[in-house]
């Protein structure tokens, strides 16, 4: 009786260990597709980071001085399948854009086991543009999904001024929320738990939710050019957020698809998104 009685208060002290873990894992989704197909000519890219991961990516030349960054979401890649970032980047680069495309940290063939939910991938991104654009040559712009719209928003945050047009394409606004509701419907775990597991995922694996949190961020960028999109049936980020950002920024430019789930919208209605797209003067 003793020895399981230990047993089971060692497993409540490893479990949010282990919890934490496996939520923060990266993705390695392969990179099957090229630019080859858009018949583009295009160089790989690599670049490391301050802490010395090494991200890997694509540069797809264009014919004007307008350039953009994709970055796809958690577990997704510049391949995006489940997003379409891939044939949106083609889109770009058929209206002359020059297009950049990486896989961030911990994902497709870019380095690293962590994610950090925007936290450390938009710094990545921020030195890996100033080693691309040292000049400011382009005008640039950044179109991510969900985590990589996060990613996108804080850059924008810190380089007020600096991006001709941001398109953030489902990202959360309140991640105590979001990280409250995953711990539940994917590990069991309660709400209640929340501020242990913050701390356990701070101390121990360099994570900081506060800074992933973007109540205060969609203050700031209230008075910036930021097209927001969602989708109805999203469960990850369900109307609470959307709701939440209008009462942050009521002027917030927000897009809606119906009847559709995270991230789907350019993969479900891929003209009338490129449309959208066209009126915000992308």
């Amino acid at each position: 009786m003793t020895l399981l009685i230990a047993f089971f208060l060692l497993f409540l002290v490893l479990y949010p260990f282990y919890v934490i873990h496996k939520q923060i894992r990266g993705s390695r989704e392969p990179i099957e597709r090229t630019p080859a197909e858009w018949r583009a000519e295009y160089e790989d890219i690599s670049f490391t980071t301050a802490d010395g991961v090494t991200l890997r990516g694509w540069w797809i030349e264009g014919n004007s001085e307008r350039a953009v960054l994709l970055l796809h979401g958690k577990a997704g890649s510049r391949n995006g399948f489940h997003t379409g970032i891939f044939d949106l980047g083609a889109w770009y680069h058929a209206r002359g854009y020059n297009v950049m495309m990486v896989d961030l940290r911990a994902h497709g063939e870019s380095g690293g086991h962590y994610v950090y939910f925007g936290v450390r991938e938009h710094a990545d991104m921020l030195e890996w543009l100033e080693r691309i654009d040292p000049a400011g040559k382009y005008r640039w712009s950044l179109h991510g999904f969900s985590m990589g719209a996060v990613t996108a928003m804080m850059m924008a945050e810190r380089r007020p001024g600096n991006f001709f047009k941001v398109v953030a394409h489902a990202p959360w606004i309140d991640f105590g929320k979001v990280v409250r509701q995953e711990l539940w419907k994917r590990a069991s775990v309660p709400s209640a738990a929340y501020p242990l597991i913050r701390r356990i995922a701070h101390l121990f694996f360099g994570q900081d939710f506060e800074k992933a949190d973007n109540k205060e961020r969609c203050k700031k960028l209230c008075g910036q050019e930021i097209l927001y999109i969602r989708e109805t049936e999203d469960e990850l980020l369900p109307a609470y957020h959307w709701h939440l950002l209008k009462r942050l920024c009521p002027s917030a430019k927000v897009v809606t698809f119906e009847g559709i789930g995270h991230v789907e919208a350019f993969k479900t209605f891929p003209h009338l998104y490129t449309e959208i797209l066209e009126k915000e003067g992308l």
